[in-house]
C-alpha cells in the first residue's frame, strides 16, 4: 500500500475543509470551538502543502484512522448538538474531535519544519542552567536514578501529561463545567501553537542532544535518554524519510509544553474536587520529570510556565462568550 500522498487525497481533504468551514458560517460550531478549527485547519493547510513540495512519504492510512477518529467524535458532537438530545455529550465530543485532529497535525508540522535551517541553542541553554543553577543533566539524572521509587514514579508522570488532558477534557465537558472545558482546549492550543512558533524561530533539542548518560546499573534508562538525542539530532539536520504518527517524536525543549499541559492541568482541574488532588500530586512528580525523563534544560521549565500563562489570559478572550451552563449551548443556526 502506498504511503504517498497524491492530488485526489489533497483534493479530498480541501472538500471536508469547506464543508467543515460551511459549517463554521452557519454556526454550528461555537465561538471557542472555531478558535481551535481555524488554527488546526490553517495548520493542516501547511502541512499538505509542505507535504507537497518536500514530496515527503506520508504513512496514509496510520494517519487516516487518527483524523476519522477526530472526525467521527466531531459529526457525533454536532449530531447530539443539533438535535438537542444532550448538549453536554455534543459540546465534549465536538471538542474532543477537534483536540485530536490540532495534536496531530502540530506534531506534523513540527516534523515538516526538519532539516532545520537554523542551529540550536542548547549550547546557551545549558550554560545559563550550570551557570544560574549548577545544572547539569547526566549528574541529575545519575543523583535521581539512586532513588528507584521516586525515579520510576517521575517517568509515569511524565509520560501521564497528554493523557491528563484528555481525562479533564471528558471530565469537564460531561460534568457541565463548559467554561473551563473551552478555557482548557483554547489554552492549549494557543500554547502549543506559541511552542511551535518559538521553536522554529530558536530551536532547542534539549541536553540529551549534548551529553553522554553514565551507565546505569540496575535503572532503566529515562525516557529521553542520549540514544534518543542522538536520532532527534539526526532529524533535526537530515528531515524525516516517512512521516507516520507511530514513529513522532517529541522535539521541542524550549519552551517546555510537557509543562505548559501539567499547568493546564492543574489549573482546570480546580473545580473538579474528586480529580483536583491527584493531578496536583502527579504534576509536582512533573516539574522535576520533565529534567529527568523529558531530557530538559531547567530553563525550559518556567519558559513553558511563562507560555502556559500568556495563552491562559489570550484564551480568556474567547472563553467568556461561551455559556456556563450546557441548556444555553443551544443554537441558532436555523
Amino acid at each position: 500500500m502506498s504511503h504517498r500522498t497524491d492530488k485526489a487525497g489533497f483534493h479530498r481533504f480541501s472538500a471536508i475543509s469547506s464543508d467543515i468551514s460551511r459549517m463554521s458560517e452557519q454556526n454550528t460550531f461555537l465561538q471557542a470551538e472555531r478558535l481551535v478549527q481555524r488554527i488546526t485547519l490553517a495548520t493542516i493547510v501547511l502541512c499538505m502543502a509542505l507535504i507537497m513540495i518536500k514530496g515527503i512519504a506520508v504513512d496514509v492510512p496510520a494517519y487516516g484512522s487518527a483524523v476519522g477518529t477526530g472526525l467521527l467524535l466531531i459529526t457525533v458532537g454536532m449530531i447530539y448538538r443539533r438535535s438537542g438530545r444532550d448538549q453536554r455529550i455534543g459540546s465534549t465530543a465536538i471538542c474532543a474531535g477537534w483536540f485530536i485532529l490540532f495534536t496531530l497535525s502540530l506534531s506534523l508540522f513540527n516534523y515538516l519544519l526538519m532539516p532545520h535551517w537554523a542551529p540550536t541553542i542548547d549550547v546557551y541553554l545549558a550554560e545559563i542552567d550550570l551557570l544560574l543553577f549548577g545544572y547539569h543533566w547526566p549528574d541529575f539524572v545519575r543523583a535521581n536514578a539512586a532513588n528507584p521509587i521516586v525515579y520510576e514514579a517521575m517517568r509515569y508522570a511524565y509520560l501521564s501529561t497528554l493523557p491528563q488532558i484528555a481525562c479533564l477534557l471528558i471530565a469537564l465537558g460531561l460534568s457541565g463545567r463548559t467554561r473551563e472545558m473551552y478555557g482548557l482546549t483554547t489554552t492549549v492550543t494557543l500554547a502549543g501553537t506559541m511552542t511551535i512558533v518559538i521553536w522554529g524561530v530558536v530551536p532547542s533539542l534539549g541536553p540529551s542532544a549534548l551529553y553522554e548518560l553514565p551507565a546505569m546499573a540496575g535503572h532503566a534508562p529515562p525516557v529521553v535518554e542520549a540514544a534518543y538525542g542522538r536520532e532527534i539530532a539526526r532529524l533535526f539536520a537530515e528531515g524525516a524519510t516517512i512521516l507516520s504518527p507511530d514513529e513522532i517524536r517529541g522535539l521541542i525543549a524550549f519552551p517546555s509544553f510537557h509543562i505548559v499541559l501539567a499547568m493546564a492541568a492543574v489549573v482546570y482541574s480546580r473545580r473538579v474536587a474528586w480529580l483536583f488532588p491527584l493531578f496536583l500530586a502527579v504534576n509536582l512528580l512533573v516539574l522535576p520529570g520533565v529534567l529527568v525523563h523529558g531530557g530538559h534544560h531547567v530553563i525550559d521549565i518556567p519558559a513553558g510556565m511563562l507560555v502556559f500563562a500568556v495563552a491562559m489570559r489570550l484564551s480568556r478572550q474567547s472563553v467568556p462568550q461561551v455559556a456556563a451552563s450546557p441548556s444555553q449551548l443551544v443554537l441558532r443556526s436555523r
